[in-house]
């Protein structure tokens, strides 16, 4: 995929106001339920995304597992307890698996540290 693919994705992600703020408050609002290992997954991807050595293949697997968890359509709404993140965690599980042989020690510490902040510095 070229500059400019990944480019106009990027601008459409932004348009439907599924950009990196909307991102980050969803994952905060939602972290509890999600879980710390799930949080942890997601800002791996996250990361990795930002990351400059992390391939355009790679990257859009993510950009298309991170909209997924943005939007408001879903298989099953996230609004329905306890089922409503099943399907956005099958999705960012099935990202990360993909994606993960490109994962740094770095970006792991920056994963934990991150999601240790956003649960108030618990260890898990």
């Amino acid at each position: 995929m070229d500059k400019e693919k990944l480019d106009a994705i990027s601008q459409k992600f932004a348009q439907r106001r599924l950009n990196e703020g909307r991102f980050l408050h969803k994952l905060k609002t939602y972290a509890a339920r999600l879980g710390q290992p799930a949080v942890r997954q997601i800002y791996a991807l996250y990361y990795l995304l930002k990351s400059p050595h992390t391939p355009k293949r790679s990257k859009l697997i993510i950009v298309g597992a991170l909209v997924y968890f943005l939007s408001p359509i879903d298989s099953i709404p996230d609004m329905l307890i306890p089922l409503g993140f099943t399907d956005d965690l099958a999705v960012i599980a099935l990202a990360y698996t993909q994606v993960k042989a490109y994962l740094t020690e770095d970006i792991r510490e920056q994963a934990r540290a991150a999601a240790e902040r956003l649960f108030g510095g618990a260890k898990s």
